[in-house]
């Protein structure tokens, strides 16, 4: 029998439930859902916190004036997803912001926590001290945590989990933060669509920020209680390490009941060594263990979207000049994962990736990863059985088409359409070692071909807008009316019909990249957002600008 799992750290469950959430409009409307009805405790730990945010925006807040239809279908909506009037008036009389949400949880007499990573001021994205006034003002216990901090630390290691406990019974895992960066770029609230531009994304710093794909998974029953139990010995290692500090410490709570369910569950981290006292020496890498074990099952195919491909180790804080300062330790557990997808490839199998055309630091490393996995397995590479796509979005600028590359922060991995995680990990050295991490792993056939389907629909347009929000519903458990729901059921088979076959979606994604090539060269618009992902010579080769540090879309982007 196969082994997918981790082992030393955290349970395997069958009584426990996983649905995720693709994008930050899904996954903060959920989220903030579940933090209003919270009735005894919310738990956060974050890489990073703009608490003046806004977790819920436009029509989803209010959706018309009073007593309108819009408005009316949007209140019954709430009641049905378990808010009660009190929660329903708060709702449609503030803006829900992630401070004014904690706060109302306050008021209610919630205990309310949050654990932020206590970044460098050297390469920081957003201001700590910050965040943890604004959170104080309203009764949150905010601690920042630098436990990275020191010489025995990876030079730039973080504390990179985004997770969100409530009342034990719901945990939020993924790659989302509630962040929109100092600079109001990199708002990571956005929709499956990705708009150009959207009022709904403009801030008074930034008025087009950065487009952003990312995931996230809500998990229900005892599996929850893992991701509680990281969250406590985090907190308590912190607070008992600072003698100063008056905050009290976490006392373990009861198991949230079984779920029934289909689904094989484990939640995973990565622990650096020397960073917690609860760790072993050499830190805990479980997340590691599930993408190896994972890797070398596959039998038809890897499907992976990540902000890294990375098989060293980048130490340099900037990021240019990186191929003059390849300063670079062997990362083994993204070897053993390159060598896994090799030996899947030998097997006949097909790996596709999603990758950012402009990561924020290292794309030749990525390129580097990459051209590793097609050495090792160079008749799948000649066959076209290895893909990388990046995602862009495109709208009429001035009379003529410009183009905008979308940051793909998601870190998923779906192998033959059994399994699946969603995490904070990148596949890197960080990800696999050296920054604090927690991923989601799932083997459930239809919940990991609901996922593909779902994020490939995304990425080829095949639906509009307010279908894949229902369909995202219809997926992840939603409650929807019997219409709605049979409505998404009929999606949901028209997808199959055209991308239940993986290695035929996966020609299909490999056909529209390729179109939108000859589009974007036309200054025609895109049709979805996929684009191939080109190193810098495959970009010269096609006549296209290529630059380090943006890739080769970014040169037609243009800052409102």
């Amino acid at each position: 029998m196969s082994n997918w799992w981790a082992e030393g750290d955290t349970p395997v469950h069958t009584d426990s439930q996983v649905a995720y959430a693709i994008d930050a409009h899904a996954t903060f409307l959920t989220m903030c859902r579940q933090f209003l009805m919270a009735q005894k405790y919310i738990y956060i730990a974050a890489w990073g916190m703009t608490p003046l945010m806004k977790l819920v925006r436009g029509t989803d807040q209010r959706a018309g004036p009073d007593g309108s239809p819009e408005q009316e279908a949007l209140l019954a909506e709430l009641r049905a997803e378990g808010l009660q009037k009190a929660e329903i008036d708060f709702w449609c009389a503030n803006d829900l912001t992630v401070q004014a949400v904690l706060g109302y949880a306050v008021r209610k007499r919630v205990e309310v926590k949050v654990l932020i990573w206590s970044s460098s001021e050297f390469f920081s994205h957003f201001d700590p001290k910050a965040a943890q006034e604004q959170l104080a003002a309203v009764g949150v216990s905010c601690i920042l945590d630098d436990s990275s901090h020191g010489i025995r630390h990876h030079p730039i290691e973080s504390l990179h989990q985004k997770l969100a406990v409530i009342d034990g019974t719901h945990a939020f895992v993924g790659g989302i933060d509630m962040l929109i960066e100092l600079d109001g770029d990199y708002d990571r609230w956005d929709t499956h669509f990705h708009h150009y531009f959207s009022p709904l994304r403009s801030n008074t710093d930034n008025a087009s920020p950065h487009n952003w794909h990312d995931a996230h998974a809500l998990i229900e029953g005892p599996a929850a209680a893992d991701v509680e139990r990281n969250f406590r010995q985090r907190w308590n290692d912190v607070v008992q390490r600072k003698e100063g500090d008056q905050q009290p410490l976490i006392s373990e709570h009861p198991l949230p009941p079984p779920v029934e369910n289909t689904s094989v569950v484990q939640v995973a981290r990565t622990i650096p060594a020397h960073t917690y006292s609860f760790a072993p020496e050499d830190g805990i890498q479980g997340i590691a263990q599930l993408y190896a074990n994972a890797l070398s099952n596959a039998q038809r195919f890897v499907y992976l979207e990540n902000q890294y491909f990375w098989t060293h180790a980048y130490i340099s804080p900037l990021g240019v000049g990186v191929r003059l300062n390849l300063k670079a330790a062997d990362s083994p557990e993204m070897e053993r994962n390159v060598r896994e997808l090799a030996a899947a490839l030998r097997r006949g199998a097909s790996v596709a990736i999603v990758l950012p055309d402009h990561p924020n630091v290292g794309r030749f490393f990525t390129d580097a990863g990459l051209a590793r996995l097609r050495e090792q397995a160079p008749d799948a590479a000649a066959q076209g059985r290895i893909q990388a796509f990046c995602l862009a979005t495109s709208s009429e600028v001035a009379g003529e088409q410009d183009y905008r590359p979308i940051y793909v922060h998601a870190k998923v991995a779906i192998v033959d359409d059994l399994w699946s995680t969603v995490g904070s990990a990148n596949l890197n050295n960080r990800g696999m070692r050296d920054d604090t991490e927690m991923n989601v792993a799932t083997l459930n056939p239809e919940l990991a071909h609901g996922l593909r389907l779902l994020l490939w629909a995304e990425h080829l347009g095949l639906l509009r807008e307010e279908n894949l929000v229902m369909l995202a519903r219809y997926l992840g458990h939603g409650r929807l009316s019997p219409e709605v729901a049979e409505e998404a059921e009929a999606l949901l088979r028209s997808l199959d019909d055209t991308l239940g076959d993986p290695l035929v979606g996966l020609r299909l994604m490999t056909e529209r990249a390729q179109e939108n090539v000859r589009r974007f060269k036309a200054r025609q618009p895109l049709v979805g957002h996929l684009l191939p992902y080109l190193t810098d010579e495959e970009a010269r080769q096609q006549g296209l600008h290529f630059h380090e540090e943006h890739g080769w879309v970014a040169k037609h982007l243009r800052f409102g």
